[in-house]
């Protein structure tokens, strides 16, 4: 296991600061073709834990946080059904993400950084029709490989490739998203600090002993957006399951989702929600999924079967399975902030802020 805090060049305990220029390689989306090209860049503090790791962050190997601002030049991308200019505007994105070194050497290193934001479009459908967005703030995720050599004391070049994701999540007008890959070069300057090497000595597995065993109470609310509206549907959500903790990482937690539908569906295009769609008032199922815990903050994500749900489908596949994924930080020992997107295959459904509940 890679040494955590001790025998690593003084360096590494030094946060850095990078700024790396892009240029697009390639722009998907669902059902759509797109052509053009964006530029743009990004800013980067790389935030390092090697000082004072917690346990899973060990496990993970992990280097540090990254703090990410991204602008894309989106002006020169077109639709191939609608190759209207400046369709897009200037795409902007807050990116937190967690940076896990792959490789190093003395001179190298290679690391992955995943990470969830939020995003900002200047067009939207209100502005200008278009179909892919539906609202200006979105959801951003990051996916990035990078490769830097040192090429001074402080001074790294690098390089890298990485995706970066739109969407919604149908808060407001529900939208396919939009999707950009793209290749950096860049130079990276490590911060000079005088912060030395820390131990972890908290009693954690005395707390881990304490939680491996939970019950877990939730409940949420929020919008789904309306097609070619402003308007929205609101939703209840409800969770009870069990959750056990199998170390400092990773859990397992399985339980009952019930959905609340506040306007259900009445033969109508301001009351249909696409797959989400249902008749009645309630839908309910089972689902099961890990936890990945980073102290009181974990990721949540399920695979559900629906054993009660009166959906309306346009195709002849009924909907039988869902999604879910979401983040709960946990502001005291039994109560944690919450929130959950509801999903049908790629299909957001709704997003819901809420609480949840450990007794």
């Amino acid at each position: 296991m890679t040494n955590h805090g001790y025998g690593r060049q003084k360096s590494d305990h030094w946060n850095s600061l990078e700024f790396s220029p892009q240029v697009s390689l390639a722009l998907f989306t669902a059902g759509n073709k797109l052509s053009g090209s964006a530029l743009g860049g990004e800013f980067t503090y790389h935030i390092q834990k090697n000082d004072h790791p917690s346990p899973w962050m060990c496990m993970l190997n992990l280097n540090g946080i990254d703090l990410v601002f991204n602008y894309k030049n989106m002006k020169k991308v077109m639709l191939a059904s609608d190759p209207r200019s400046n369709l897009f505007g200037d795409a902007y994105a807050m990116v937190a993400a967690l940076n896990f070194t792959l490789l190093k050497s003395k001179y190298a290193e290679l690391w992955a950084a995943p990470g969830l934001g939020i995003g900002y479009l200047g067009q939207t459908y209100f502005t200008n029709q278009n179909i892919l967005i539906g609202s200006h703030l979105n959801f951003a995720s990051r996916m990035a490989v990078k490769v830097a050599a040192k090429v001074a004391p402080y001074t790294r070049l690098s390089a890298g490739l990485d995706v970066l994701h739109f969407s919604n999540g149908g808060i407001r007008t529900p939208n396919y998203g939009l999707n950009i890959s793209s290749l950096s070069f860049g130079v990276l300057r490590v911060l000079r600090s005088s912060g030395q090497p820390k131990r972890d000595t908290t009693g954690r597995k005395e707390s881990l002993e304490r939680t491996r065993h939970q019950f877990d109470f939730g409940v949420n609310i929020g919008c789904r957006g309306v097609v070619r509206s402003r308007e929205g549907l609101y939703k209840t959500g409800l969770y009870a399951g069990y959750n056990y903790r199998l170390n400092e990482l990773l859990g397992c937690s399985s339980g009952i989702d019930a959905v609340y539908y506040h306007t259900v569906y009445q033969n109508n295009l301001q009351t249909s929600q696409s797959l989400a769609t249902s008749l009645d008032r309630w839908r309910v199922g089972l689902a099961i999924g890990p936890d990945f815990w980073m102290d009181r903050l974990a990721v949540m994500a399920k695979y559900g079967y629906y054993l009660h749900y009166n959906n309306f489908s346009k195709s002849s596949e009924t909907v039988k399975t869902y999604w879910t994924a979401g983040l709960k930080y946990y502001v005291m020992n039994w109560a944690a902030v919450q929130t959950k997107i509801y999903l049908h295959k790629a299909e957001a459904d709704y997003l819901g802020l809420g609480v949840l509940l450990t007794p």
